[in-house]
């Protein structure tokens, strides 16, 4: 466990920073920002930054095909109307593949102008069996409700992932076998690719499988940090950008992640 390890950021890739950081604040009403030279968004949970990448962006592929690029990470959004929501996503320039995998009348997947996919979800009028032991452990710990923005982070194995996360932060494991829960209370779920996943190449490189999305996670003891991620079985990358303020760690299953001096 890293002492005092906390999610400072998720930031996603794009082509266009102020296309994307336009679209997810006019579809959400998440209040636009800057940080670390970053156009931002500051959510309820989280502050997502928008990068633009050195090399072109290369959209992932949706729904999943073996061998081409993957999605890596993908944003749920839970909404009070889904009709509605999926409407405005396609007027602010997103759009929704023809495939669909879930009941449409609860769950919708999206694309964003950069084509990343991401789930627009019906927020429950009714509590099914499964979502209010979902509800009744959130307020058993005092958390009142559940956040309407998740994280859903793509791998091979969803249990040796979660549990690199898990021991890396110390944070809650008691939701659901598939995730874990920081002290923001948005769910960060670990699930498996539809196909062999393809860990990201780091740094990039034209034509290899992009990053997509990463997480930055702050921290007091930067060494120490770094060093806990390594017994963990993480690996320091070979290419750093960071300087004495953060390092590019590679985790269990090729995910870069940044620790980063608070």
């Amino acid at each position: 466990m890293t002492q005092d390890l906390t999610i400072g950021d998720l930031m996603i890739d794009c082509a266009d920073a102020g296309r994307a950081r336009d679209f997810w604040a006019s579809l959400t009403g998440w209040k636009k920002t800057a940080a670390f030279g970053c156009l931002a968004l500051k959510t309820d949970v989280l502050t997502i930054l928008f990068a633009e990448t050195d090399i072109p962006h290369a959209p992932p592929v949706w729904p999943e095909e073996p061998g081409a690029q993957q999605k890596q990470f993908h944003l749920d959004l839970a909404v009070d109307n889904l009709r509605r929501a999926v409407k405005k996503a396609i007027r602010l320039g997103g759009a929704r593949p023809a495939k669909q995998y879930n009941n449409t009348r609860e769950i919708v997947t999206m694309l964003d102008p950069d084509g990343h996919p991401f789930c627009l979800s019906q927020k429950s009028k009714r509590k099914s069996k499964k979502q209010s032991e979902f509800d009744l452990y959130y307020e058993k710990m005092g958390w009142g409700k559940i956040p309407d923005l998740s994280v859903m982070v793509d791998c091979q194995k969803t249990e040796s992932l979660r549990a690199f996360y898990a021991q890396l932060t110390d944070w809650d494991q008691g939701f659901h076998p598939s995730t874990v829960i920081p002290e923001s209370r948005m769910i960060i779920c670990f699930m498996e690719a539809d196909f062999e996943y393809i860990p990201p190449v780091w740094p990039e490189e034209p034509g290899r499988q992009q990053k997509q999305m990463h997480f930055n996670f702050q921290v007091d003891d930067l060494p120490c940090a770094v060093e806990e991620a390594i017994r963990l079985g993480a690996v320091k990358a070979a290419a750093q950008y960071g300087g004495e303020q953060f390092v590019t760690m590679i985790d269990t299953q090729g995910h870069p992640f940044c620790l980063c001096r608070r």
